[in-house]
């Protein structure tokens, strides 16, 4: 009895482990993920704050040079869009 009982364990145990590999082998490699709809996605650096008691998160695309400040609202569960600034054209103006 216990013979059988551990034959069948093991014949289980193998077919576990076979599905677990054959989802393995199927997945998409993460260069295939990256582009998506709008393409590859940038880089991107963020920091939180507050701004008139509000939080805010500013995200910075390095790759563009886009800022966006986005606020968050606790009290209706949305994010909303501030306002949004190139600030490579900005340091182009500037220059050295």
């Amino acid at each position: 009895m216990t013979r059988w009982m551990i034959m069948a364990g093991l014949v289980v145990l193998n077919a576990v482990l076979g599905v677990g590999v054959y989802q393995h082998v199927m997945e998409r490699p993460v260069q295939a993920q990256q582009g998506g709809i709008g393409g590859p996605r940038g880089d991107l650096a963020a920091v939180a704050g507050v701004s008139n008691g509000q939080s805010v998160i500013y995200m910075l695309d390095v790759t563009s040079g886009v800022l966006v400040a986005q606020r968050i609202d606790v009290a209706n569960s949305r994010i909303e869009t501030v306002g949004r600034r190139n600030v490579a054209q900005d340091l182009a103006r500037v220059g050295p």
